[in-house]
C-alpha cells in the first residue's frame, strides 16, 4: 500500500509540474449562456466541444471558459428543459461566444442525466457517477405521491436499503451512515420525513444531483462509501415566479424572483398533516397515531459584480412523529407510547471569486445543527431523552484551468459537537432516574489537490490526493480497563479527565484518488477508478433500521476511524449514435475499524461505548450492469447488481466471538438486485412511467434451538445473520398530464396519478417468533411484518405561474 501510495503522490506532482510546463498553443474560449425568454443565465449547461470529445458546464452567472486548440470547433451547448445549438467556433486568438437557449416544448428526453453531452458516460473520465435531473425524477412513480430524491436512488446500480419506509440507503456494502450527503455544502445527518417513509428534500427547490460510488473525487472526505451532493437552485432574476403542488400527504410552494437588479431570493415550503389517512385505518390503535412535518428552504444570491457573487441557503425541517399506545404491538411488535421528534437546521454562506477567467475561488461557511429526542408522557414512566449533533465548517477550494488540465485545490476545518443524550424524568411521579451522557468534541483538518489531465484524444488521467488530520478533545472522561480481560463495567480501573480543547487522541492520513478513462473507439472507453477514504464519525446502532435517535460516535482512543480502500472498472459502450448505453462495472472494496455489537449490548444510554462494541474489517465486491434507452418515446433503464458484503469482528475472548469469529453477512447484504424504469412519452401531453425492482431478502439471525433454564425455554442462537427474510419485489405505476405545450397562459398545472405497489404484495420487512404459550418457545408461531402490505394510489396536481 505504501508503494502505491508513492506512485500516486508521484502522478499528482507530475501532473501538476506539466501544467507549468505546458507549450501547447491553446487558446482560451468563454462566453455566457441565457434563457433566450427571460434573458436569465444559466447554469449547468453542457458546452461541449465534440471533436475533441471535452467540455465545461456553465456556472450559476451562465459562464464557462475552456482553452482549445488553434482550429475550428464544432461545440454544443445542451441543457435539460432547452433546445441543444450548434456551432462551429473559429478559435485561433481569445474567443468569446454568447449563446441564448429556447426553451423546450416537448416533454423531456433524458432520463437519467442532465447537462451533460451525449456521449458524456464515454468520453468523462468519471467512473461510479450518477447525475440526475429532478425532471426525471417527477416523472418517476412515487409512495403517495411525494417526488423523492432519495427514493429514486434506490433505482440505480449499488443502491439498497434494509426495506421499506426506512431512512438511508446502502451503497456498496456500506452502512448508512457511510454515505455523505450534502444540501448546498451542508450536511444531513438524518434525510427522511414520517420515519423514512419521504425523504426531507424539497423536489421543487432541488437544481440538481450528483451522486458518487465509484473514484470519489478528492475534494470530498470524511465517508466511506458514497457522497450525494444536492444543489439548491440559483433563484430567478427575471420575474417572480411561483411554483407548488397539492397532494394526499404534503403540500408545496415556492416563490422566486429578484428584489433588485443584483439580489435575487428563493423561498420554498412544504407542509405534511397526514393524520386524517390514519383516521382511515380499521385499527384504533393506527388511528390514534400522529405525525407531521414541515420543511422550508431559501437561498438568496446576491451578484455583487461580474467577478463576485454571495449565496446564502437555509434549510429549516421538522417532524413528530407520536406512537399510540401498542399501536405496533397490534402489529405484533412491542411498542409503548412514544414521541419522536427530529429537525435540522442548516445555513450556508457561500463566496465564488474570479481572479481570472480560469482561475476561480469558491469559500464556504456551513452551520448545521440536527436534534432529536424520544420521550413519553405516561406518567408512571414519562421521560425525555434529546440528543443532538453541531457541526461547523469553513473551506475554500480553487479551480485553475490551465491548458489541458483542470487543476483543483483547496482546504477545509471542521468542529463536531456530539450531544449523545440527556435522559429526564418529566414528572416527580416518573420512575426515570436522570443521566448525563458526556460530550464529544472533535476538530477535522483537511487539504486536498487534483488535477484532471487530457493526455490525448484517447488517455485522461484525474489524479488526486487529499490528507485528513482529526483530534479527539476535550472536555470528558476517559476510562481504562483492567488488562486480560473484557471491557466491561466491573472491568474499569481508572478514569483520566481531558480538559477543555485539551486533546485526547488524533488520527490521520493520506486518501489518494485515481481515474483513468481509454477510450477504445469513438462509441466505447473503460475507465479504471481507486480511491481511499477516511471516517472520523459513525452511527452506533444495533438495530436494522435507522431510527432518529440513533447515537453517534466520533473516534477516540477505542474506536479507530473507518479506512476504505475501493478499485473498480468499468466498461461503457454507445450504440446507434448515443441512443443506448450499456456498462458494466465491477467493484472490490476493503474496509478497516468497523463495529459491531456485542450480543445482548445496551448502546442508547451506554457512558462507555466500548464495553458493548467491537471492531473488526469487511470486505464488500461486485458487477453492476445497466441498459439505458436515452431518446425516442420510450426511455429508460434496465440494471443488475450482483453483490457481497460482509464482516469479521476481532476479539482476544472467546465469549465475545460474532459467529466463532468467522466473516458474516452484513444487515444490508443483498446479493441480487434487479431495477426496471420506463417512460412512455403517449403524447406532447401524456406520458406514462413504471417501476419495477427486484432484490434478495436481507440476512437475519434466527433461533436453531431451545434449551430449558429456570422454568422457562429460552430461543438458542448461533451464528449471526445466516438466514434470509423472503425476497422483495415491486412494481409501481404512474401517469402525467401536462398543459398543452403551446398554450401561454401563466398559469400552467399538470396531474399526477401514481399507484404504489400495484398487485398489493406483502412485502416482509422482518420476519420473527412469538410464543404461544406461558413457556416461552415450547412452540411459537411465526409472524412477517409488512410496512406495505397493500395497493396505495395518489395524485397529485403541480402547478407553475
Amino acid at each position: 500500500m505504501r508503494n502505491l501510495l508513492k506512485v500516486l503522490l508521484a502522478c499528482v506532482l507530475l501532473s501538476v509540474l506539466t501544467s507549468f510546463l505546458s507549450v501547447a498553443q491553446n487558446s482560451p474560449f468563454s462566453g455566457t449562456v441565457k434563457n433566450s425568454v427571460s434573458g436569465a443565465p444559466l447554469e449547468g449547461v453542457n458546452v461541449y466541444v465534440t471533436n475533441l470529445s471535452t467540455g465545461v458546464v456553465t456556472d450559476s452567472a451562465g459562464y464557462f471558459i475552456m482553452f482549445l486548440p488553434q482550429g475550428v470547433h464544432a461545440v454544443e451547448f445542451s441543457s435539460v428543459g432547452f433546445e441543444s445549438k450548434r456551432r462551429n467556433v473559429p478559435v485561433y486568438r481569445a474567443m468569446t461566444i454568447n449563446i441564448d437557449l429556447d426553451e423546450s416544448s416537448q416533454l423531456l428526453q433524458e432520463v437519467s442525466v442532465s447537462g451533460q453531452a451525449e456521449d458524456h458516460n464515454i468520453s468523462s473520465v468519471e467512473l461510479g457517477v450518477s447525475k440526475m435531473s429532478m425532471k426525471t425524477i417527477e416523472k418517476m412513480p412515487t409512495f403517495m405521491g411525494e417526488v423523492d430524491v432519495m427514493k429514486s436512488l434506490l433505482m440505480l446500480p449499488g443502491v439498497t436499503t434494509v426495506g421499506e419506509g426506512t431512512t438511508g440507503i446502502n451503497v456498496r456494502g456500506g452502512n448508512i451512515d457511510q454515505n455523505l450527503i450534502l444540501l448546498d455544502d451542508a450536511p444531513v445527518f438524518n434525510s427522511s420525513h414520517l420515519m423514512g417513509l419521504f425523504s426531507v428534500f424539497n423536489p421543487d427547490v432541488v437544481r440538481d444531483i450528483s451522486f458518487y460510488r465509484g473514484a470519489i473525487p478528492a475534494q470530498y472526505g470524511g465517508r466511506a462509501s458514497s457522497v450525494l451532493d444536492i444543489k439548491i437552485r440559483t433563484p430567478e432574476t427575471d420575474q417572480i415566479k411561483a411554483q407548488g403542488g397539492v397532494g394526499i400527504i404534503a403540500n408545496r410552494l415556492l416563490l422566486e424572483g429578484p428584489v433588485n437588479k443584483k439580489v435575487s431570493f428563493l423561498l420554498g415550503g412544504r407542509a405534511s398533516f397526514p393524520n386524517y389517512i390514519f383516521k382511515l385505518a380499521p385499527n384504533k390503535a393506527i388511528q390514534d397515531t400522529r405525525a407531521n412535518f414541515y420543511d422550508v428552504t431559501a437561498k438568496v444570491l446576491y451578484q455583487v459584480d461580474d467577478d463576485n457573487k454571495i449565496q446564502l441557503s437555509l434549510y429549516r425541517s421538522v417532524d413528530r412523529f407520536k406512537l399510540a399506545s401498542d399501536s405496533l404491538s397490534a402489529l405484533e411488535v412491542n411498542a409503548t407510547s412514544s414521541q419522536y421528534d427530529w429537525e435540522t437546521t442548516n445555513a450556508t454562506v457561500r463566496w465564488d471569486h474570479a481572479f481570472s477567467p480560469d482561475f476561480i475561488a469558491n469559500v464556504v461557511g456551513v452551520y448545521s445543527d440536527y436534534n432529536a429526542s424520544i420521550s413519553s408522557l405516561v406518567p408512571a414512566v414519562g421521560f425525555e431523552l434529546p440528543s443532538a449533533i453541531k457541526y461547523r465548517k469553513a473551506k475554500a477550494d480553487f479551480s485553475w484551468l490551465k491548458g489541458s488540465h483542470t487543476i483543483m485545490f483547496g482546504g477545509a476545518g471542521t468542529q463536531y459537537i456530539l450531544e449523545p443524550g440527556h435522559l429526564q424524568p418529566t414528572s416527580s411521579e416518573s420512575n426515570i432516574n436522570e443521566q448525563l451522557l458526556q460530550n464529544e468534541y472533535g476538530l477535522e483538518l483537511a487539504g486536498f489537490a487534483s488535477d484532471e489531465l487530457i493526455v490525448n484524444t484517447k488517455l485522461t488521467v484525474m489524479a488526486g490526493l487529499r490528507y485528513s488530520y482529526f483530534q479527539n478533545m476535550g472536555d470528558r472522561d476517559v476510562y481504562s480497563y483492567q488488562p486480560g480481560v473484557p471491557y466491561s463495567h466491573e472491568s474499569m480501573v481508572d478514569t483520566t479527565h481531558y480538559s477543555k480543547g485539551e486533546r485526547i487522541n488524533s488520527y490521520g492520513g493520506a486518501e489518494p484518488r485515481l481515474s483513468l478513462k481509454y477510450s477504445l473507439n469513438p462509441t466505447a472507453s473503460v475507465k479504471l477508478g481507486y480511491n481511499r477514504m477516511r471516517q472520523y464519525l459513525q452511527i452506533i446502532s444495533n438495530t436494522t433500521a435507522s431510527m432518529p435517535i440513533d447515537r453517534w460516535q466520533l473516534s477516540n482512543p477505542y474506536s479507530k476511524p473507518i479506512i476504505a480502500d475501493q478499485v473498480s472498472v468499468g466498461y461503457f459502450k454507445n450504440l446507434r449514435e448515443n441512443v443506448y448505453e450499456l456498462s458494466a462495472e465491477a467493484f472490490y472494496k476493503t474496509t478497516q475499524n468497523l463495529s459491531d455489537y456485542k450480543d445482548g449490548a445496551d448502546l442508547l444510554l451506554n457512558p462507555a461505548l466500548e464495553t458493548a462494541i467491537l471492531h473488526g474489517n469487511g470486505f464488500a465486491y461486485g458487477v453492476e450492469l445497466q441498459a439505458k434507452k436515452n431518446m425516442g418515446r420510450l426511455t429508460g433503464w434496465l440494471s443488475y447488481t450482483y453483490s457481497q458484503a460482509r464482516i469479521r469482528t476481532k476479539t482476544d475472548f472467546i465469549e465475545e466471538q460474532i459467529s466463532n469469529g468467522n466473516y458474516y453477512p452484513t444487515n444490508f447484504n443483498k446479493p441480487h438486485i434487479l431495477n426496471l424504469s420506463a417512460i412512455f412519452k403517449q403524447s406532447a401531453r401524456v406520458s406514462f412511467s413504471a417501476n419495477f425492482t427486484y432484490s434478495s431478502g436481507r440476512p437475519t439471525t434466527y433461533p436453531l434451538d431451545k434449551y430449558y433454564y429456570h422454568g422457562a425455554y429460552v430461543p438458542y442462537y448461533e451464528n449471526r445473520n445466516q438466514f434470509r427474510i423472503p425476497d422483495y419485489h415491486r412494481l409501481d405505476l404512474a401517469m402525467t398530464i401536462d398543459d398543452k405545450p403551446s398554450r401561454q397562459a401563466k398559469w400552467k398545472g399538470s396531474w399526477v396519478f401514481s399507484i404504489y405497489n400495484v398487485y398489493a404484495r406483502k412485502n416482509a420487512y422482518s420476519i420473527f417468533f412469538k410464543p404461544n404459550n406461558q413457556l416461552y418457545y415450547v412452540h411459537a408461531d411465526v409472524y412477517k411484518l409488512s410496512i406495505f402490505g397493500s395497493i396505495f394510489p395518489s395524485i397529485t396536481y403541480n402547478f407553475t405561474f
